[in-house]
């Protein structure tokens, strides 16, 4: 197809109006085939044109105006190629060399502004007239936009990459989760052994039972998380907004995690600046929990040593929840997908993190269907703050606007 369409073109660019001698005899054809060869200039659907080896346009049909955006030929005539016309006048150049060492040049790629100073991608190609004497002294040539083709090939080529990348990382998840349903299954198993000896004393006993009680919860957690990101990837997701209390809601995550910050000697702590009358705000209790409990164990995950903090405080007519760690940090890099589904943050040797990573991707998305608004500030080595906004009263408005304005996680 695209060898016919350049055969097309050259014979358009190849029939000169003295086709026909000019005799009484001839005459009459010569008119008519000399009017058919402009009709087929002025309708062909590329652009035709003629230009001096210098870029001085001579003419051009319609289809280059309508390509340019200009609205007269006396307009376009203006113009000079050879200065401004391409967005890479290195191409001109190359164009030009082409042309005076082979005589022609076919389905040549560049860009060209347009009179308001657009940019579309064209393909052309051009015939070296020559004199008697073998010197160049014209150009007759053709350019069709392809400004869409390219689009939509570069369209293409995203979508395999982001495919490619999503394979991989779904991929590497696959194998994460297999590991995370494994390991503590495997203890679970191996300590059910251990207990059938009856000669354990009653001390090892208790510590096998602690181990085991510990993988089942961590399995727990695996198969609670994955049930929630397929819900919501499916849409399948309720809200059941009740009376939910700040205070009490509080207390209760700082007594779950109190035992977990002791053994890794963490300095562990909770304020709640929202005064008594405020305390009670409408959201949905079980998601408000998801949401608290996944920043705490992330902030636990990732610190070794230090403090963890979290509380809340008014901020207008929001309640704000933080949850702030000494821990490792979040490099910029990563800051940019933290809250990203299948994505984990590389922590380095010294640090071996269980769990899925689905955690703030979960708490993300719960965030935003309660209708607020998540964001994080790190600092590499320092620590990290996640910061949530909740409206006192959910509003169903609210959450819609997230969801049609796309993300509301931001990034300090």
């Amino acid at each position: 197809m695209l060898k016919l369409h350049n055969r097309i073109i050259r014979i358009l660019l190849a029939f000169p109006r003295r086709f026909f001698p000019k005799s009484q005899t001839l005459n009459l054809r010569y008119e008519e085939d000399n009017d058919l060869y402009f009709k087929l200039v002025q309708n062909a659907p590329v652009g035709l044109f003629q230009t001096t080896p210098k870029g001085q346009i001579i003419s051009v049909n319609p289809a280059i105006l309508k390509m340019l955006k200009y609205d007269s030929l006396e307009d376009l005539l203006k113009r000079d190629l050879s200065n401004g016309g391409y967005v890479d006048e290195d191409k001109r150049a190359e164009f030009k060399q082409i042309l005076e060492e082979k005589g022609e040049v076919i389905n040549f790629q560049s860009e060209w502004y347009t009179k308001d100073g657009e940019i579309i991608y064209v393909r052309e190609g051009a015939h070296a007239v020559r004199d008697n004497s073998g010197i160049i002294y014209r150009y007759d040539g053709y350019v069709e936009n392809i400004t869409d083709l390219i689009l939509t090939q570069k369209e293409l080529v995203k979508a395999k990459i982001e495919a490619e990348k999503s394979n991989k990382l779904k991929s590497a998840f696959l194998t994460n989760i297999s590991h995370e349903i494994r390991t503590p299954m495997n203890s679970i198993l191996g300590f059910s052994y251990l207990l059938e000896d009856s000669m354990l004393i009653k001390e090892s006993q208790l510590k096998y039972i602690a181990v085991i009680r510990k993988s089942g919860e961590r399995m727990l957690n695996t198969l609670n998380e994955l049930i929630q990101i397929s819900r919501i990837e499916t849409g399948c997701i309720d809200i059941r907004i009740t009376e939910v209390n700040i205070s009490e809601k509080m207390k209760e995550l700082y007594n779950s995690f109190k035992k977990e910050t002791e053994e890794k000697h963490l300095r562990f702590s909770y304020e709640n600046n929202i005064q008594e009358k405020e305390n009670i705000i409408h959201s949905d209790e079980e998601k408000l929990s998801v949401i608290l409990f996944n920043l705490i164990s992330n902030a636990i995950q990732y610190t070794n040593q230090g403090s963890i903090k979290f509380g809340c405080d008014t901020k207008n007519e929001e309640i704000e929840f933080y949850v702030i760690d000494t821990g490792i940090g979040i490099s910029s890099v990563n800051q940019e997908f933290v809250f990203s589904c299948f994505q984990r943050v590389e922590t380095g040797k010294e640090f071996i993190i269980e769990g899925t990573g689905l955690g703030l991707t979960i708490a993300k998305e719960y965030v935003e269907m309660l209708g607020g608004m998540i964001r994080v500030k790190s600092v590499e080595g320092e620590g990290s703050e996640f910061h949530f906004t909740l409206p006192a009263k959910y509003d169903k408005k609210s959450f819609q606007s997230n969801h049609l304005s796309g993300s509301s996680a931001k990034i300090e």
